[in-house]
């Protein structure tokens, strides 16, 4: 029986210092049916050149500079994979990280597969071990009013069938980094797609000074918000309501440490700079691990 292919889209901006152990660490997994597709989104420094050294194993697309959601969505459109995996040139896949998220998918329909991950440095050396809440005994309505609280998934650990794609796709936002949760917010609600934590650590995610994601996080948890009524405005009118009175209700239930938390990253973002949003980096880490 052949096996399923899996498509790796990796969107490339100015990420000379870190691509080519990224390539490596997905060239050597032991499920080898895989296709990379790396798009360079009009990089100015020499990531189309490493990328080049790799045009035997990869496809490599190239645009002028359109952003994110423009990269992946063109890494999509080319793609001929049953399944989809949208991989960050900073970080690592472990060497079963495929063969592992694809059997775990494989038992589900419409469903979303994530894992644990690693906290690594500039030279890869673990900081710590990050454990995601195990939702997996909740319904999609309770899981749902995780995500509209805030929940994030670390995009990097995600499996997601190709066949979901076709209803839901990646926006261009004003906030790159909200891009992942907007996607997931939208499958989500608008296409009843379940999610399914499998609690190993699976890739090396990559913490450092020049990172997106690490940078204007104020901004981004103000964004969020209007994410979630753009997506909430798209469904019935009475599941909106019953979504709106349960987070409530959830909200009320939060233990003094998660309050006490949220109060001190509100505080600390009065002031956002790149030290606040270390600490902020910091809060919202230890949030998600006690939700």
């Amino acid at each position: 029986m052949k096996s399923e292919l899996v498509s790796i889209v990796i969107p490339v901006y100015n990420s000379e210092r870190y691509l080519e152990k990224c390539i490596n660490s997905i060239i050597s997994q032991s499920y080898k049916n895989i296709e990379i597709i790396a798009i360079d989104d009009g990089s100015t420094d020499s990531s189309l050149k490493i990328l080049k050294k790799y045009s035997n194993e990869i496809k490599i697309l190239t645009q002028k500079n359109n952003g994110l959601a423009s990269s992946l969505n063109l890494g999509i459109d080319k793609m001929n994979g049953d399944w989809f995996k949208w991989f960050s040139p900073d970080d690592l896949m472990q060497n079963q990280t495929i063969e592992i998220l694809l059997k775990e998918a494989k038992k589900y329909q419409n469903t979303i597969i994530y894992s644990n991950w690693n906290i690594i440095d500039e030279n890869e050396i673990t900081i710590r071990e990050f454990h995601e809440s195990d939702y997996n005994s909740l319904s999609n309505f309770d899981f749902n009013i995780r995500l509209l609280d805030g929940q994030q998934i670390n995009v990097n650990t995600t499996l997601i069938p190709s066949s979901l794609l076709e209803k839901c796709r990646f926006r261009e936002l004003d906030d790159l980094v909200a891009i992942d949760y907007d996607f997931f917010l939208s499958c989500a609600l608008l296409h009843q797609t379940k999610f399914r934590l499998i609690p190993k650590q699976l890739i090396n995610y990559r913490i450092h000074s020049n990172q997106m994601s690490h940078k204007n996080i104020t901004k981004t948890l103000d964004y969020i918000s209007q994410i979630k009524d753009n997506v909430l405005a798209q469904i019935d009118e009475s599941l909106q309501k019953k979504y709106f009175n349960q987070l409530q209700l959830y909200q009320k239930t939060k233990s003094p440490k998660r309050k006490t938390m949220e109060l001190g990253m509100k505080l600390i973002s009065a002031t956002p700079s790149w030290v606040s949003d270390r600490i902020l980096t910091f809060y919202l880490n230890k949030i998600r691990q006690n939700r």
